[in-house]
């Protein structure tokens, strides 16, 4: 099974090119590299880059700070029984003691 969306850098770079004038295409180039090469799924890079071609203020690198941090991604959630154990902890250092 193939990957959808397909990669198609080229349309890309040649989109960027024609929306974006003010970019250099060689810098696009290359942070589109990076991304890839940092675990970006394509479908993940061309919807950031569309969002940035129609920011004024945007600028090619900020591709990259929309990168996912995976190890967030990776973590399971903590289990209910953490919070009892937190609130229990905060319970007993709250609770004075009149011996």
């Amino acid at each position: 099974m193939t990957d959808v969306p397909c990669p198609a850098t080229p349309q890309l770079l040649a989109l960027t090119a024609a929306c974006r004038p003010d970019w250099s295409s060689d810098q696009v180039r290359d942070v589109l590299g990076q991304a890839r090469t940092e675990g970006m799924t394509w479908g993940h890079v061309l919807v950031v880059v569309a969002q940035l071609i129609a920011d004024p203020d945007a600028e090619p690198p900020d591709l990259l700070a929309a990168r996912r941090e995976l190890w967030r991604h990776r973590r399971r959630p903590p289990g209910p029984e953490t919070a009892h154990r937190g609130a229990a902890a905060v319970r007993a250092a709250l609770t004075t003691r009149s011996d």
